[in-house]
């Protein structure tokens, strides 16, 4: 059996995705991700749901409101994704992992990568 838990966050932020060596207009979005992370069952829980909470929002909160290209060279929502999904393994407790991750760049585009 495979237990996961699932989070949902937002966050503001602007970026230029740099296309065919153009940078586009600069412009803002509201981002959805969501987080499923796995691991056994201890003590009933795989993880809290606030201790989830806290690492994905320590690290949305370097993003939120700011413009996406002073840390991304190319701030795509693949590149995002992929670097939250680092930064959300680092901090995850001993027999947790990432099992999924997706990321929406308003309503109706967004990317997920499976781990």
């Amino acid at each position: 059996m495979k237990s996961r838990v699932i989070e949902r966050f937002k966050f503001e932020a602007a970026h230029a995705v740099v296309i065919d060596g153009q940078a586009e207009e600069i412009h803002g979005h509201t981002f959805r991700l969501e987080i499923a992370v796995e691991g056994p069952l201890r003590n009933g829980y795989v993880i809290d749901f606030l201790q989830l909470r806290a690492i994905v929002e320590d690290i949305l909160e370097q993003l939120d409101h700011r413009n996406l290209n002073t840390f991304f060279d190319n701030p795509t929502t693949e590149n995002i994704a992929l670097w939250i999904a680092g930064e959300v393994e680092k901090r995850l407790p001993e027999g947790v992992k990432l099992h999924r991750l997706r990321l929406w760049e308003g309503d109706e585009n967004g990317v997920e990568f499976e781990f």
